[in-house]
Protein backbone atom coordinates (compact mmCIF):
# COMPACT_ATOMS: atom_id res chain seq x y z
CA UNK A 1 0.00 0.00 0.00
CA UNK A 2 1.39 3.40 -0.97
CA UNK A 3 1.82 6.30 1.36
CA UNK A 4 -0.91 8.20 -0.46
CA UNK A 5 -3.40 5.40 0.23
CA UNK A 6 -2.33 5.32 3.86
CA UNK A 7 -3.27 8.97 4.11
CA UNK A 8 -6.86 8.17 3.35
CA UNK A 9 -7.40 5.55 6.04
CA UNK A 10 -6.90 5.16 9.72
CA UNK A 11 -7.60 7.67 12.44
CA UNK A 12 -3.92 7.94 13.36
CA UNK A 13 -2.56 8.60 9.88
CA UNK A 14 -1.24 11.94 8.75
CA UNK A 15 -3.62 14.28 6.98
CA UNK A 16 -2.90 14.91 3.28
CA UNK A 17 -3.25 18.67 3.83
CA UNK A 18 -0.38 18.63 6.29
CA UNK A 19 1.83 16.85 3.78
CA UNK A 20 0.94 19.34 1.08
CA UNK A 21 1.68 22.30 3.33
CA UNK A 22 5.22 21.05 3.97
CA UNK A 23 5.84 20.58 0.26
CA UNK A 24 4.36 23.95 -0.61
CA UNK A 25 6.61 25.64 1.94
CA UNK A 26 9.68 23.91 0.52
CA UNK A 27 8.68 24.89 -3.01
CA UNK A 28 8.09 28.50 -2.00
CA UNK A 29 11.39 28.59 -0.12
CA UNK A 30 13.26 27.34 -3.18
CA UNK A 31 11.49 29.79 -5.45
CA UNK A 32 12.44 32.90 -3.51
CA UNK A 33 15.61 32.75 -5.61
CA UNK A 34 13.40 32.55 -8.72
CA UNK A 35 11.77 35.79 -7.61
CA UNK A 36 15.20 37.34 -7.10
CA UNK A 37 16.26 36.24 -10.58
CA UNK A 38 13.06 37.73 -11.99
CA UNK A 39 14.03 41.13 -10.59
CA UNK A 40 17.42 40.85 -12.31
CA UNK A 41 15.81 39.90 -15.63
CA UNK A 42 13.12 42.57 -15.37
CA UNK A 43 15.67 45.28 -14.51
CA UNK A 44 16.58 45.76 -18.17
CA UNK A 45 13.18 46.86 -19.48
CA UNK A 46 12.66 50.03 -17.39
CA UNK A 47 16.34 51.00 -17.20
CA UNK A 48 17.63 50.36 -20.72
CA UNK A 49 15.82 53.47 -22.05
CA UNK A 50 17.44 55.44 -19.20
CA UNK A 51 20.92 54.09 -19.99
CA UNK A 52 20.68 55.15 -23.64
CA UNK A 53 19.26 58.57 -22.79
CA UNK A 54 20.98 61.84 -21.94
CA UNK A 55 20.10 61.21 -18.27
CA UNK A 56 22.20 58.01 -18.12
CA UNK A 57 23.56 57.37 -14.60
CA UNK A 58 26.91 56.22 -16.01
CA UNK A 59 29.97 58.46 -15.85
CA UNK A 60 30.58 58.45 -19.60
CA UNK A 61 26.98 59.28 -20.45
CA UNK A 62 24.57 57.34 -22.67
CA UNK A 63 25.46 53.86 -23.89
CA UNK A 64 25.48 53.22 -27.62
CA UNK A 65 23.01 50.96 -29.41
CA UNK A 66 25.68 48.28 -29.76
CA UNK A 67 26.54 48.50 -26.06
CA UNK A 68 22.83 48.24 -25.25
CA UNK A 69 22.51 44.97 -27.16
CA UNK A 70 25.52 43.59 -25.27
CA UNK A 71 24.01 44.64 -21.94
CA UNK A 72 20.85 42.77 -22.93
CA UNK A 73 22.53 39.63 -24.24
CA UNK A 74 25.52 39.08 -21.93
CA UNK A 75 23.18 37.51 -19.37
CA UNK A 76 22.85 34.60 -21.79
CA UNK A 77 26.64 34.27 -22.11
CA UNK A 78 27.02 34.06 -18.35
CA UNK A 79 24.18 31.56 -18.18
CA UNK A 80 25.79 29.29 -20.77
CA UNK A 81 28.94 28.87 -18.68
CA UNK A 82 27.00 28.77 -15.42
CA UNK A 83 24.86 25.90 -16.64
CA UNK A 84 27.79 23.47 -16.68
CA UNK A 85 29.18 24.89 -13.45
CA UNK A 86 25.94 24.35 -11.56
CA UNK A 87 25.24 21.06 -13.33
CA UNK A 88 28.56 19.75 -12.02
CA UNK A 89 27.92 21.28 -8.60
CA UNK A 90 24.47 19.66 -8.36
CA UNK A 91 26.06 16.21 -8.65
CA UNK A 92 29.15 16.99 -6.57
CA UNK A 93 27.68 18.98 -3.67
CA UNK A 94 23.96 18.33 -3.93
CA UNK A 95 20.86 20.22 -5.05
CA UNK A 96 20.46 22.28 -1.87
CA UNK A 97 24.04 23.54 -1.57
CA UNK A 98 24.17 24.37 -5.26
CA UNK A 99 20.84 26.19 -5.09
CA UNK A 100 22.10 28.26 -2.16
CA UNK A 101 25.18 29.13 -4.22
CA UNK A 102 23.03 30.71 -6.95
CA UNK A 103 22.42 33.65 -4.61
CA UNK A 104 26.09 34.68 -4.75
CA UNK A 105 26.22 35.87 -8.40
CA UNK A 106 22.84 37.59 -8.01
CA UNK A 107 24.20 39.51 -5.01
CA UNK A 108 27.15 40.42 -7.22
CA UNK A 109 24.80 41.61 -9.97
CA UNK A 110 23.00 44.07 -7.73
CA UNK A 111 26.28 45.21 -6.22
CA UNK A 112 27.62 46.07 -9.68
CA UNK A 113 24.44 47.92 -10.62
CA UNK A 114 24.36 49.84 -7.34
CA UNK A 115 27.99 50.91 -7.31
CA UNK A 116 29.20 50.60 -10.89
CA UNK A 117 29.66 53.74 -12.97
CA UNK A 118 30.82 52.37 -16.35
CA UNK A 119 29.31 50.19 -19.04
CA UNK A 120 32.07 47.60 -18.46
CA UNK A 121 30.81 47.08 -14.90
CA UNK A 122 27.32 46.57 -16.29
CA UNK A 123 28.74 43.93 -18.62
CA UNK A 124 30.16 42.13 -15.57
CA UNK A 125 26.83 42.58 -13.78
CA UNK A 126 24.88 40.93 -16.58
CA UNK A 127 27.34 38.03 -16.78
CA UNK A 128 26.90 37.50 -13.03
CA UNK A 129 23.12 37.62 -13.46
CA UNK A 130 23.53 34.97 -16.14
CA UNK A 131 25.51 32.72 -13.81
CA UNK A 132 22.72 32.98 -11.26
CA UNK A 133 20.08 32.42 -13.93
CA UNK A 134 21.80 29.23 -15.08
CA UNK A 135 21.71 27.78 -11.59
CA UNK A 136 18.13 28.83 -10.93
CA UNK A 137 16.76 27.52 -14.25
CA UNK A 138 18.55 24.21 -13.77
CA UNK A 139 18.25 23.60 -10.04
CA UNK A 140 14.84 24.91 -8.99
CA UNK A 141 12.88 22.54 -11.32
CA UNK A 142 15.27 19.72 -10.40
CA UNK A 143 14.83 20.29 -6.66
CA UNK A 144 11.04 20.54 -6.92
CA UNK A 145 10.77 17.40 -9.07
CA UNK A 146 12.78 15.38 -6.56
CA UNK A 147 10.84 16.46 -3.45
CA UNK A 148 7.28 16.55 -4.83
CA UNK A 149 4.59 13.91 -4.76
CA UNK A 150 3.41 12.82 -8.21
CA UNK A 151 -0.08 14.27 -7.72
CA UNK A 152 1.13 17.85 -7.12
CA UNK A 153 4.45 17.78 -8.96
CA UNK A 154 3.11 19.91 -11.82
CA UNK A 155 1.64 22.54 -9.51
CA UNK A 156 4.83 22.90 -7.52
CA UNK A 157 6.88 22.91 -10.70
CA UNK A 158 4.83 25.77 -12.15
CA UNK A 159 5.76 27.95 -9.16
CA UNK A 160 9.09 28.54 -10.90
CA UNK A 161 7.70 30.71 -13.70
CA UNK A 162 5.15 32.31 -11.33
CA UNK A 163 7.83 33.57 -8.94
CA UNK A 164 10.08 34.54 -11.85
CA UNK A 165 7.25 36.68 -13.24
CA UNK A 166 6.52 38.23 -9.84
CA UNK A 167 10.15 39.31 -9.66
CA UNK A 168 9.96 40.74 -13.18
CA UNK A 169 6.92 42.82 -12.23
CA UNK A 170 8.65 44.05 -9.08
CA UNK A 171 11.47 45.41 -11.27
CA UNK A 172 9.01 46.96 -13.73
CA UNK A 173 7.20 48.80 -10.92
CA UNK A 174 10.27 49.88 -8.99
CA UNK A 175 12.02 50.93 -12.19
CA UNK A 176 9.08 53.16 -13.08
CA UNK A 177 8.74 54.91 -9.72
CA UNK A 178 12.14 54.68 -7.99
CA UNK A 179 15.59 55.85 -8.98
CA UNK A 180 18.20 53.69 -10.69
CA UNK A 181 20.36 53.31 -7.58
CA UNK A 182 17.58 53.01 -5.00
CA UNK A 183 16.06 50.13 -6.95
CA UNK A 184 19.39 48.29 -6.82
CA UNK A 185 19.82 48.92 -3.09
CA UNK A 186 16.40 47.44 -2.30
CA UNK A 187 16.59 44.44 -4.64
CA UNK A 188 20.04 43.62 -3.28
CA UNK A 189 18.23 42.17 -0.25
CA UNK A 190 16.23 39.51 -2.13
CA UNK A 191 19.01 36.92 -2.68
CA UNK A 192 20.17 37.51 0.90
CA UNK A 193 16.63 36.77 2.11
CA UNK A 194 16.70 33.53 0.11
CA UNK A 195 19.94 32.44 1.81
CA UNK A 196 18.43 33.06 5.24
CA UNK A 197 15.16 31.20 4.56
CA UNK A 198 16.20 28.26 2.38
CA UNK A 199 18.86 27.02 4.80
CA UNK A 200 16.15 25.32 6.89
CA UNK A 201 14.98 23.04 4.06
CA UNK A 202 16.59 19.62 3.42
CA UNK A 203 18.47 18.06 0.54
CA UNK A 204 16.29 15.98 -1.80
CA UNK A 205 15.76 12.34 -0.70
CA UNK A 206 16.60 11.05 -4.21
CA UNK A 207 20.01 12.71 -4.25
CA UNK A 208 20.82 11.44 -0.75
CA UNK A 209 19.91 7.87 -1.67
CA UNK A 210 22.16 8.04 -4.72
CA UNK A 211 24.97 9.00 -2.38
CA UNK A 212 24.15 6.03 -0.11
CA UNK A 213 23.05 8.41 2.66
CA UNK A 214 19.91 6.46 3.44
CA UNK A 215 19.46 7.78 7.00
CA UNK A 216 19.73 11.35 5.75
CA UNK A 217 17.23 10.54 3.01
CA UNK A 218 14.80 9.23 5.63
CA UNK A 219 15.20 12.41 7.67
CA UNK A 220 14.62 14.55 4.57
CA UNK A 221 11.51 12.61 3.56
CA UNK A 222 10.22 12.72 7.13
CA UNK A 223 10.56 16.51 7.17
CA UNK A 224 9.04 17.04 3.72
CA UNK A 225 6.04 14.80 4.44
CA UNK A 226 5.50 15.96 8.00
CA UNK A 227 5.86 12.43 9.39
CA UNK A 228 6.23 11.87 13.13
CA UNK A 229 7.53 8.83 15.02
CA UNK A 230 4.14 7.14 15.42
CA UNK A 231 3.83 3.57 14.04
CA UNK A 232 1.49 4.63 11.22
CA UNK A 233 3.82 7.40 10.12
CA UNK A 234 6.86 5.11 10.28
CA UNK A 235 5.03 2.61 8.07
CA UNK A 236 4.31 5.31 5.50
CA UNK A 237 7.91 6.48 5.67
CA UNK A 238 9.15 2.94 5.00
CA UNK A 239 6.74 2.61 2.10
CA UNK A 240 7.99 5.77 0.41
CA UNK A 241 11.62 4.93 1.13
CA UNK A 242 11.14 1.47 -0.41
CA UNK A 243 9.70 3.12 -3.52
CA UNK A 244 12.66 5.50 -3.81
CA UNK A 245 15.16 2.69 -3.26
CA UNK A 246 13.53 0.67 -6.04
CA UNK A 247 13.67 3.71 -8.31
CA UNK A 248 17.40 4.12 -7.73
CA UNK A 249 18.21 0.40 -7.67
CA UNK A 250 18.61 0.19 -11.43
CA UNK A 251 21.36 2.78 -11.39
CA UNK A 252 25.04 2.20 -10.74
CA UNK A 253 26.61 2.46 -7.32
CA UNK A 254 26.41 6.11 -6.29
CA UNK A 255 30.16 6.70 -6.14
CA UNK A 256 30.72 5.01 -9.49
CA UNK A 257 27.86 6.99 -11.00
CA UNK A 258 29.30 10.26 -9.75
CA UNK A 259 32.71 9.52 -11.24
CA UNK A 260 31.64 8.03 -14.56
CA UNK A 261 28.42 9.67 -15.71
CA UNK A 262 28.91 10.71 -19.32
CA UNK A 263 27.26 10.89 -22.72
CA UNK A 264 27.38 7.08 -22.82
CA UNK A 265 24.64 7.08 -20.19
CA UNK A 266 22.29 8.42 -22.87
CA UNK A 267 22.50 5.10 -24.73
CA UNK A 268 19.01 3.92 -23.59
CA UNK A 269 16.29 4.95 -26.01
CA UNK A 270 14.30 6.76 -23.30
CA UNK A 271 17.33 8.87 -22.34
CA UNK A 272 18.20 9.80 -25.93
CA UNK A 273 14.62 10.63 -26.76
CA UNK A 274 14.18 12.68 -23.58
CA UNK A 275 17.32 14.70 -24.34
CA UNK A 276 16.24 15.37 -27.92
CA UNK A 277 12.75 16.42 -26.82
CA UNK A 278 14.29 18.64 -24.14
CA UNK A 279 16.56 20.39 -26.66
CA UNK A 280 13.64 21.06 -28.99
CA UNK A 281 11.40 22.24 -26.15
CA UNK A 282 13.88 24.81 -24.85
CA UNK A 283 14.55 26.00 -28.41
CA UNK A 284 10.86 26.56 -29.05
CA UNK A 285 10.54 28.24 -25.65
CA UNK A 286 13.07 30.89 -26.61
CA UNK A 287 12.25 31.18 -30.33
CA UNK A 288 8.63 31.92 -29.36
CA UNK A 289 10.03 35.37 -28.56
CA UNK A 290 8.58 35.72 -25.08
CA UNK A 291 11.95 36.28 -23.37
CA UNK A 292 12.98 38.87 -25.96
CA UNK A 293 9.63 40.63 -25.60
CA UNK A 294 10.08 40.85 -21.82
CA UNK A 295 13.57 42.36 -22.22
CA UNK A 296 12.37 44.98 -24.71
CA UNK A 297 8.81 45.51 -23.47
CA UNK A 298 9.03 49.27 -22.95
CA UNK A 299 10.80 49.85 -26.25
CA UNK A 300 8.36 47.67 -28.18
CA UNK A 301 5.38 49.69 -26.98
CA UNK A 302 7.16 52.94 -27.77
CA UNK A 303 8.05 51.78 -31.29
CA UNK A 304 4.59 50.34 -31.95
CA UNK A 305 2.96 53.73 -31.45
CA UNK A 306 0.86 52.69 -28.48
CA UNK A 307 -0.77 55.57 -26.63
CA UNK A 308 0.07 53.97 -23.28
CA UNK A 309 3.23 55.09 -21.49
CA UNK A 310 5.87 52.40 -22.26
CA UNK A 311 6.78 51.75 -18.63
CA UNK A 312 3.12 51.59 -17.63
CA UNK A 313 2.50 49.18 -20.49
CA UNK A 314 5.32 47.01 -19.19
CA UNK A 315 3.76 46.99 -15.73
CA UNK A 316 0.40 45.98 -17.19
CA UNK A 317 2.04 43.16 -19.14
CA UNK A 318 3.96 42.04 -16.04
CA UNK A 319 0.79 41.92 -13.96
CA UNK A 320 -1.03 39.93 -16.63
CA UNK A 321 1.95 37.59 -16.83
CA UNK A 322 1.59 36.84 -13.12
CA UNK A 323 -2.13 36.16 -13.51
CA UNK A 324 -1.31 33.69 -16.27
CA UNK A 325 1.40 32.02 -14.22
CA UNK A 326 -0.95 31.68 -11.27
CA UNK A 327 -3.53 30.16 -13.59
CA UNK A 328 -0.92 27.59 -14.58
CA UNK A 329 -0.43 26.51 -10.95
CA UNK A 330 -4.17 25.90 -10.72
CA UNK A 331 -4.72 23.88 -13.90
CA UNK A 332 -1.41 22.09 -14.42
CA UNK A 333 -2.37 19.13 -12.21
CA UNK A 334 -6.06 19.27 -13.12
CA UNK A 335 -5.87 19.17 -16.92
CA UNK A 336 -3.94 17.10 -19.41
CA UNK A 337 -0.61 18.89 -19.86
CA UNK A 338 -0.51 18.11 -23.55
CA UNK A 339 -3.87 19.83 -24.04
CA UNK A 340 -2.81 22.90 -22.06
CA UNK A 341 0.54 23.21 -23.87
CA UNK A 342 -1.00 22.77 -27.33
CA UNK A 343 -3.89 25.17 -26.70
CA UNK A 344 -1.71 27.92 -25.23
CA UNK A 345 0.79 27.58 -28.10
CA UNK A 346 -1.92 28.08 -30.71
CA UNK A 347 -3.53 31.01 -28.87
CA UNK A 348 -0.12 32.67 -28.42
CA UNK A 349 0.41 32.31 -32.17
CA UNK A 350 -2.86 34.13 -32.81
CA UNK A 351 -1.93 36.99 -30.49
CA UNK A 352 1.51 37.42 -32.06
CA UNK A 353 0.00 37.35 -35.54
CA UNK A 354 -2.45 40.10 -34.55
CA UNK A 355 0.38 42.26 -33.19
CA UNK A 356 2.40 41.69 -36.34
CA UNK A 357 -0.55 42.61 -38.53
CA UNK A 358 -1.00 45.91 -36.65
CA UNK A 359 2.70 46.69 -37.14
CA UNK A 360 2.52 45.82 -40.84
CA UNK A 361 -0.46 48.11 -41.44
CA UNK A 362 1.37 50.90 -39.66
CA UNK A 363 4.50 50.34 -41.77
CA UNK A 364 2.33 50.68 -44.89
CA UNK A 365 1.15 54.09 -43.61
CA UNK A 366 -2.38 52.87 -42.97
CA UNK A 367 -4.17 54.95 -40.32
CA UNK A 368 -4.25 52.67 -37.27
CA UNK A 369 -4.90 55.34 -34.66
CA UNK A 370 -8.30 53.81 -33.89
CA UNK A 371 -6.71 50.44 -33.05
CA UNK A 372 -3.54 51.54 -31.28
CA UNK A 373 -4.73 49.45 -28.35
CA UNK A 374 -3.87 46.29 -30.27
CA UNK A 375 -0.13 46.15 -29.38
CA UNK A 376 -0.85 46.32 -25.66
CA UNK A 377 -3.82 43.97 -25.86
CA UNK A 378 -2.10 41.46 -28.13
CA UNK A 379 1.18 41.33 -26.23
CA UNK A 380 -0.67 41.18 -22.91
CA UNK A 381 -2.73 38.27 -24.23
CA UNK A 382 0.36 36.49 -25.55
CA UNK A 383 2.25 36.84 -22.27
CA UNK A 384 -0.83 35.74 -20.32
CA UNK A 385 -1.56 32.68 -22.40
CA UNK A 386 2.11 31.68 -22.71
CA UNK A 387 2.48 31.99 -18.93
CA UNK A 388 -0.43 29.59 -18.46
CA UNK A 389 1.11 26.78 -20.47
CA UNK A 390 3.81 27.28 -23.08
CA UNK A 391 6.46 28.82 -20.79
CA UNK A 392 6.07 26.99 -17.44
CA UNK A 393 5.27 23.59 -18.92
CA UNK A 394 8.55 23.61 -20.82
CA UNK A 395 10.44 23.29 -17.54
CA UNK A 396 7.89 21.01 -15.86
CA UNK A 397 8.01 18.55 -18.76
CA UNK A 398 11.79 18.77 -19.11
CA UNK A 399 12.37 17.93 -15.44
CA UNK A 400 9.93 15.00 -15.65
CA UNK A 401 11.01 13.26 -18.86
CA UNK A 402 14.76 13.09 -18.10
CA UNK A 403 15.63 9.79 -16.35
CA UNK A 404 16.95 10.37 -12.80
CA UNK A 405 20.45 9.09 -13.57
CA UNK A 406 21.08 11.64 -16.36
CA UNK A 407 18.87 14.43 -15.01
CA UNK A 408 21.86 16.52 -13.94
CA UNK A 409 23.86 16.20 -17.16
CA UNK A 410 20.80 16.22 -19.42
CA UNK A 411 19.35 19.24 -17.66
CA UNK A 412 22.68 21.04 -18.03
CA UNK A 413 22.84 20.33 -21.76
CA UNK A 414 19.27 21.49 -22.34
CA UNK A 415 19.70 24.59 -20.20
CA UNK A 416 22.96 25.49 -21.95
CA UNK A 417 21.22 25.14 -25.29
CA UNK A 418 18.36 27.31 -24.01
CA UNK A 419 20.77 30.11 -23.16
CA UNK A 420 22.54 29.78 -26.49
CA UNK A 421 19.26 30.27 -28.35
CA UNK A 422 18.29 33.02 -25.90
CA UNK A 423 21.54 34.89 -26.59
CA UNK A 424 20.95 34.80 -30.33
CA UNK A 425 17.34 35.96 -29.97
CA UNK A 426 18.03 38.79 -27.51
CA UNK A 427 21.28 39.97 -29.14
CA UNK A 428 19.92 40.02 -32.66
CA UNK A 429 16.28 40.91 -32.02
CA UNK A 430 17.00 44.61 -32.77
CA UNK A 431 18.83 43.53 -35.94
CA UNK A 432 15.87 41.43 -37.05
CA UNK A 433 13.55 44.37 -36.39
CA UNK A 434 15.73 46.44 -38.73
CA UNK A 435 15.72 43.73 -41.41
CA UNK A 436 12.12 42.53 -41.43
CA UNK A 437 10.38 45.02 -39.17
CA UNK A 438 8.74 44.48 -35.80
CA UNK A 439 5.75 43.00 -37.60
CA UNK A 440 7.98 40.44 -39.35
CA UNK A 441 9.47 39.37 -36.02
CA UNK A 442 6.00 38.90 -34.56
CA UNK A 443 4.99 36.72 -37.50
CA UNK A 444 8.12 34.57 -37.09
CA UNK A 445 7.39 34.16 -33.37
CA UNK A 446 3.81 33.24 -34.26
CA UNK A 447 5.00 30.49 -36.61
CA UNK A 448 7.29 29.11 -33.87
CA UNK A 449 4.37 28.92 -31.42
CA UNK A 450 2.35 26.94 -33.98
CA UNK A 451 5.32 24.59 -34.40
CA UNK A 452 5.57 24.15 -30.63
CA UNK A 453 1.96 23.02 -30.39
CA UNK A 454 2.38 20.53 -33.24
CA UNK A 455 5.62 19.16 -31.78
CA UNK A 456 4.00 18.51 -28.41
CA UNK A 457 1.01 16.81 -30.03
CA UNK A 458 3.21 14.44 -32.03
CA UNK A 459 6.21 13.62 -29.86
CA UNK A 460 5.67 14.29 -26.12
CA UNK A 461 3.89 11.84 -23.77
CA UNK A 462 1.41 12.97 -21.14
CA UNK A 463 3.16 13.28 -17.75
CA UNK A 464 0.40 14.48 -15.42
CA UNK A 465 -0.03 12.22 -12.38
CA UNK A 466 2.52 9.67 -13.62
CA UNK A 467 5.53 8.48 -11.70
CA UNK A 468 8.99 8.90 -13.21
CA UNK A 469 9.04 5.17 -14.03
CA UNK A 470 5.71 5.42 -15.88
CA UNK A 471 6.95 8.44 -17.85
CA UNK A 472 10.11 6.57 -18.88
CA UNK A 473 7.96 3.60 -19.94
CA UNK A 474 5.78 5.93 -22.03
CA UNK A 475 8.88 7.40 -23.68
CA UNK A 476 10.23 3.92 -24.53
CA UNK A 477 6.93 2.73 -25.98
CA UNK A 478 5.90 5.94 -27.77
CA UNK A 479 2.78 6.31 -25.63
CA UNK A 480 1.39 9.82 -26.18
CA UNK A 481 -1.75 9.78 -24.01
Amino acid sequence: MTAEKHCAVGSGTIKPDRKIVKLYLAAIGANIISLSLGTAIGWLSPFLPLLISADSPLDHGPVTDVQATWIASLLCIGAFGGTFLFGWSAEKFGRKASLLATAVPLIGFWGCVAFGTTVEVLYVARILAGLGAAGVFLLVPMYITEIAEDRIRGTLGSFFILFLNIGTLVSFVMGSYLSYHLTAYILFSFPILFLALFLQFPETPQYLIRRNRVRDAESSLKYLRGYTSTPDHLEMLRSEMDSLLVQVSGEKDSTEQHNSISFADFAPQSARKALLIGLVLVSLNQLSGCFALINYTAQIFADSGSDLDPNMAAIVVGAIQIIGSYGSTIIVDRCQRKHVYIATSFFAAIGLFAMGTHGYLKSQHVDVSAINWIPVASLSFVIFIASVGLLPLTFVILSEILPPKVRGLGGSLCTAFLWTISFLVVKYFPVMVELIGLHGCMWVFSAVCLTAGLFNAIFIPETRGRSIEQIIHAMENNIKG
